[in-house]
């Protein structure tokens, strides 16, 4: 399902990315000999990913003081809402300021404000993701592609929301209902015990079809949804019986170098591993999906580019891990660079009256909702497309969300409330609605399951399905 000339671009470019980190100063995490520290992610054999302490803060402070040493101009608190082209190719870009219309006239655009996992209730995103990206690209009439493949995995629930690592499992923790009884048995179909495929999570954090594993998130996210969980909606996980010290002596063991950083990480989050349940749920996390690029990072729209993970081509049906990291840098470079080249080369261009008469009158088309009733959309949308999308699919309930998506949009383009939140909220709203539904709608047209795509109606995996799916 992925590009494999972008694939290959990735894997040539990856140790410049890492280098040019550094040089920003940025530093990885390194072992007491002075070496890189380096783990097995997700899908691998062998140790092929660094350590960044405090996640991706390291990153994101690094690119932050580059951009600041190279006086970049920055618009702040502005929401683009629509991209524009005229005569076939990229003219700018129509947004938001103050309440006021920003247009902004360039031959090149980049994308690069993330994906859409705030369309979810149970994300490990910001709540800003919300597919504006997605949502813009695909009005402006780009191609886009592997929409359906939405990474979901087991997250820490409570006390705090955190990402669990395929490390931890190496330690087969237990894991229980609302009533503290085992249930992950009752959904593997007699094909594998419960701790072998809780054992299997060790392989890699997001959920996928390709082995045994899968069985941890469809029981999880089944028992969570028609079965007894835990009054904060959840099901417990714990380490209480696990001996430590003979994991610890196993030759290889990935567990030992990596247990004192995640415990440490958790402790100051709230959770003691060693002696307390913690909560855990399916989380949504990155879409493998996005705006269809070729290796310069541009769309099929001439001008628009996109990077990180508002592209699709890099990633298949699943993920290695940390690779949205590092095609963020080496996309991010290229697209970049590519689209500088592109500006410099042509004059800017001059956005037609209709253009701007055109934003204004979508923008005009949303009607009136309170802030109540804007968060009351939210939180309905979130529901649905946590039953409908996130880890367990099927037709019927599909075809239920697309409509019931067709009716928020109803909702949202003629209420008629006394008072109305900002256009901002009811733009991001919209951009959710797109990205749910270009996401069901693909799911829906892959009547197979394969990788992060599960169709609980088309169990198994058809080859005739077997390439990329673009719209």
């Amino acid at each position: 399902m992925a590009d494999l000339k972008l694939a290959r671009i990735v894997a040539d470019e990856a140790v410049r990315a890492k280098e040019d980190l550094e040089r920003m100063g940025m530093r990885y995490a390194r072992n007491a000999d002075g070496s890189y520290m380096g783990y097995r992610a997700c899908f691998s054999k062998k140790a092929r990913s660094h350590v960044v302490e405090n996640h991706f803060k390291p990153v994101v402070k690094a690119l932050r003081e580059e951009a600041a040493k190279r006086r970049l101009r920055a618009i702040n608190g502005v929401t683009i809402s629509n991209l524009v082209v005229q005569n076939g190719e990229c003219a700018g870009a129509i947004g938001i300021q103050d309440g006021n219309l920003l247009a902004v006239q360039c031959p090149s655009v980049v994308i690069a404000c993330g994906g859409g996992s705030a369309l979810f209730a149970h994300n490990m995103y910001p709540a800003d993701v919300t597919g504006d990206g997605y949502a813009m690209a695909r009005r402006a009439g780009a191609r886009m592609s592997n929409m359906e493949f939405v990474q979901a995995g087991i997250g820490l629930a409570w006390p705090v929301v955190n990402l669990f690592g395929n490390q931890l499992w190496e330690a087969v923790p237990r894991i229980t209902n609302g009533k503290q009884e085992p249930f992950i048995f009752r959904y593997t179909g007699g094909c594998c015990t419960e701790e072998d495929a809780i054992a299997a999570k060790g392989g890699h954090f997001p959920f996928s079809v390709r082995d045994i594993s899968r069985y941890v998130e469809i029981a999880v996210q089944q028992e969570i949804t028609n079965g007894t969980p835990t009054e904060r909606g959840n099901v417990y996980l714990d380490f209480l019986e696990v001996d430590f010290d003979r994991l610890f002596a196993r030759e290889n063991s990935q567990l030992k170098s990596m247990w004192p950083l995640t415990y440490k990480r958790f402790k100051e989050l709230g959770a003691d591993l060693y002696r307390e349940k913690i909560e855990i749920a399916c989380f949504a996390h990155a879409v493998n999906g996005g705006v269809r690029i070729d290796e310069n990072g541009e769309s099929s729209i001439p001008g628009v580019y996109a990077a990180g993970e508002a592209a699709s081509g890099p990633h298949g049906a699943d993920r290695l891990g940390g690779n949205m990291s590092v095609t963020c840098q080496v996309f991010g470079r290229r697209a970049g660079e590519a689209a500088a080249r592109r500006a410099a080369g042509r004059r800017t261009p001059i956005l037609s009256e209709k253009a701007v008469r055109q934003e204004r009158d979508y923008l005009a088309g949303f009607g009136r909702i309170s802030g109540e009733r804007a968060e009351e959309l939210l939180r309905r949308l979130k529901k649905e497309s946590d039953a409908a999308l996130l880890i367990v699919r099927n037709g019927p309930a599909l075809e239920s969300y697309l409509e019931t998506l067709s009716g928020m949009e109803e909702e949202l383009r003629t209420g008629a409330d006394a008072e109305t939140v900002g256009i901002e909220k009811r733009l991001e709203l919209q951009n959710l609605i797109d990205t749910g539904r270009m996401i069901a709608e693909s799911a829906l047209a892959r009547k197979e399951s394969r990788g992060s795509h599960y169709r609980i109606d088309y169990p198994s995996m058809d080859p005739a399905y077997g390439q990329m799916m673009v719209i």
